[in-house]
């Protein structure tokens, strides 16, 4: 082999050589652990500590010492030296504190954590925080405020009084006895099994609360909000996040906007003011109001009275025990299974009522009305049709530029008939036995009648008389269009 090559093969066997030494990791005493441990014995005083750059663990035992143990890392070790943890007796209680050294200028880079498990009696009251780490804290028996920053929080198996705050990170608790206030942004909060009130703010984040045995109340913007099975009151403000809440003991009130809200099972009355999103409500036990802004509203089994203002959504409302109010406009409303009265005002939409048990009461422009089988009617429209079967009660009806149809009239006694319309026909079906002294009258078109009229005066466009025994009034008046009497 020649010089030149054996050169060349050495060469390229250093370089190899100098690369894997490159890519090796740093050696074990190139990096550096520590562990801290201590014991304080307090006389019930309060535990305090402040943490940051690590894990903090909280529990308790039924002993009055504070026992602190803490493992400390870091990738550099004159930086790891000079982290410093003190632990002090102070006012019969405790106070721990987690300080780290200054960062003037480094190059390359340094890791370095501090993970602390801190055992305190059961009945200490604590305030803890932390930065940089998650805080899980078990088996608090007291009072105490929590507070954290990029990291979440946990809490398990506690009860007294408690306030829990976060930004950056999720918060959850659950088995807790006593009330709980939870304040957080940019992360999620979750409740479970809470035996007490329970008080949420938080934005950007999902809210999810289930099995609270007091009220509930929550503010939350830009995130979900669900609630299940609670035995209180609820109330929730909401904005740009859908609510969902369901098997709620008391009250539920709702404001939100640019969201849907779902509601069911709810125990007590039902109020919700919601804009550009949909509405929908089953199973209320109480009353339900629902205010909205271009929001659609699907309601079913309500128990009491319903109240509903909205505009550019359509409403569909089924099964209500109590009365019912709509205001609405530029959509439809549906409405079946009412058991009180309906009232009615809406524009720029089609009306229908189904199986209303009293006075369908309708003002309406520019939409159709509907209405089969109902205690009695009176409606007031224009340039839209008007279509009425199966009334037990008085029909009164005026319109516009729109026809009138009215069939299978049904009421017992004297139910009076009055409709009123222009530049279109009024067609009006009464059974044979119908009684009623008749008044019709038209202009620029015909009456014709296929029941018998004992008449008192006839022209082409009018007639006055009695039908069947009479004393019953029945007015149909018209201009420009045709009235026709059918047999039905």
């Amino acid at each position: 082999m020649s010089i030149a090559n054996r050169v060349w093969r050495f060469s390229s066997a250093l370089i190899v050589l100098t690369l894997l030494t490159l890519s090796l990791p740093l050696r074990a005493d190139d990096r550096f652990e520590s562990k801290f441990s201590r014991d304080l014995r307090i006389s019930g005083g309060p535990v305090s500590v402040d943490h940051g750059f690590g894990s903090l663990t909280i529990r308790t035992h039924n002993d009055s010492t504070v026992l602190v143990r803490a493992t400390i890392r870091s990738s550099d070790a004159a930086f790891g030296q000079q982290i410093r943890i003190t632990a002090d007796q102070q006012a019969g209680g405790a106070t721990i504190r987690t300080e780290y050294p200054k960062i003037l200028k480094r190059n390359g880079r340094l890791s370095y954590t501090v993970d602390m498990t801190l055992t305190i009696p059961a009945d200490a009251a604590l305030t803890a925080s932390n930065r940089f780490g998650s805080i899980t804290a078990r088996g608090l028996q007291t009072s105490s405020r929590i507070n954290n920053r990029q990291g979440s929080i946990s809490l398990q198996d506690s009860r007294g009084s408690h306030a829990l705050a976060n930004s950056f990170g999720s918060i959850e608790v659950s088995g807790h006895r006593g009330d709980l206030t939870i304040a957080n942004q940019n992360g999620s909060v979750s409740t479970r099994n809470i035996d007490g009130s329970l008080n949420v703010a938080n934005r950007f984040g999902s809210v999810n609360a289930s099995d609270v045995k007091k009220s509930i109340r929550i503010v939350n913007a830009n995130g979900s909000v669900e609630v299940v099975d609670v035995l209180g009151s609820l109330t929730i403000t909401n904005a740009f996040g859908s609510v969902r809440a369901s098997t709620i003991g008391g009250s539920a009130t709702v404001t939100t906007s640019n969201a849907r809200v779902e509601l069911s099972g709810v125990g007590g009355a039902a109020t919700v003011k919601s804009s550009f999103g949909t509405v929908v409500a089953r199973s209320i036990r109480g009353a339900l109001a629902v205010d909205g802004e271009n929001s659609k509203v699907e309601a079913e089994d309500i128990q009491g009275d319903v109240r509903i203002d909205t505009s550019f959504g359509g409403v569909d409302l089924r099964k209500v025990r109590g009365a019912v109010s709509i205001t609405n406009s530029n959509a439809n409303v549906a409405v079946s299974d009412v058991s009180g009265n309906l009232k009615v005002a809406t524009r720029f939409g089609t009306t229908k009522a189904e199986r209303i048990g009293n006075l369908v009461d309708v003002e309406s422009a520019n939409g159709s009305v509907t209405v089969n089988e109902a205690g009695g009617t009176r409606v007031r429209t224009s340039f839209a049709p008007v279509f009425i079967e199966g009334v037990s009660g008085p029909v009164d009806v005026t319109n516009a530029n729109g026809a009138v149809s009215v069939s299978r009239v049904r009421g017992r006694g004297c139910q009076p008939i009055s409709i009123r319309t222009t530049f279109s026909s009024i067609k009006l079906a009464l059974p044979s036995s119908a009684a009623y002294d008749v008044n019709a009258r038209t202009s620029f078109g015909r009456i014709s009648t296929q029941l018998p009229i004992t008449t008192r005066g006839v022209t082409q466009e009018s007639v006055a008389g009695t039908l069947g025994r009479g004393g019953c009034k029945l007015e149909l008046v018209n201009a420009n269009g045709n009235i026709t009497i059918e047999s039905d």
